[in-house]
């Protein structure tokens, strides 16, 4: 058999690239203590708390929230701080899959988020896109909970569904492509026909030219920079139905005139 020296040398930058993620995310942890303190201010009792992180806190930049991984801004500490802990650990779920301080913490985190409200099903404000997070950290985990997993994804597909025209970004506090990225990520028979139901209307949304950050008064719109991720996003859900198989034939692309992202997804 004859092997290809370049996609060598990439799996082993790749692994090594792997590792050293690994190795940063667990010597960032924050300090028992930096726990306490960040559970007192969100005035609840760091021994009995459940609802926020016990190993990742979220950082402010003066002040200032980041964004989701796909760019929404949480409005809430509660999505926030369970969002940044959850996608760290989901990195590490699927990077050091045996390790044993990762097996530990996403155990624990998991049982945390049973005794949540969004880990139940909450539908109340951004409670619903937190759940979010839940759902993408048992789906990075190799025994998946698909009983937990099929309970989350009632009223989040729920909502999915309420979906219409000019609720592209959010609707009731649902980041819609970060919902979208949790159903990628499952892709069972469930999320199928939930994207299935809603077909039409993702296409549509990956046709539409979308704005890429900067507005016709030439100011730069900061929530918009990331539309051209939630083409990729988009297209990448709508991918996994048998109707549209070959992702990469579907172009995403920035048109030269108006500056909008756009998708050569067929109708």
């Amino acid at each position: 058999m004859r092997v290809n020296p370049k996609r060598t040398i990439w799996r082993k930058y790749h692994k090594k690239e792997k590792s050293e993620t690994v190795s940063v995310f667990l010597n960032g942890k924050n300090s028992p203590d930096e726990i306490a303190q960040y559970k007192k201010r969100m005035r609840v009792n760091p021994n009995e708390d459940c609802l926020y992180p016990d190993y990742y806190l979220p950082p402010y930049h003066n002040g200032k929230k980041l964004r989701l991984v796909q760019g929404y801004l949480p409005k809430t500490n509660l999505l926030y701080a369970n969002h940044y802990e959850a996608e760290i650990l989901r990195l590490l779920a699927k990077f050091a899959t045996e390790h044993e301080t990762v097996k530990n913490m996403v155990c624990h985190t998991l049982k945390r988020f049973e005794k949540t409200c969004f880990g139940n099903s909450c539908t109340q404000g951004e409670c619903i896109a937190a759940g979010i997070c839940v759902l993408r950290l048992l789906a990075a985990i190799q025994t998946m909970d698909e009983t937990w997993i099929d309970k989350l994804l009632t009223p989040l597909g729920e909502a999915f569904l309420s979906f219409g025209a000019g609720q592209a970004a959010s609707r009731k506090e649902i980041p819609l492509s970060y919902l979208l990225m949790a159903f990628t990520d499952i892709n069972n028979e469930k999320t199928k026909n939930l994207l299935e139901q809603k077909r039409e209307w993702l296409v549509q949304l990956l046709r539409k030219g979308w704005l890429t950050g900067r507005l016709s008064n030439g100011k730069i719109s900061e929530g918009d920079t990331y539309n051209l991720l939630g083409k990729y996003i988009i297209r990448n859900a709508v991918c996994t139905l048998p109707e549209y198989p070959d992702k990469e034939n579907y172009r995403i692309y920035v048109n030269d005139v108006d500056g909008r992202c756009h998708c050569s997804i067929p109708a």
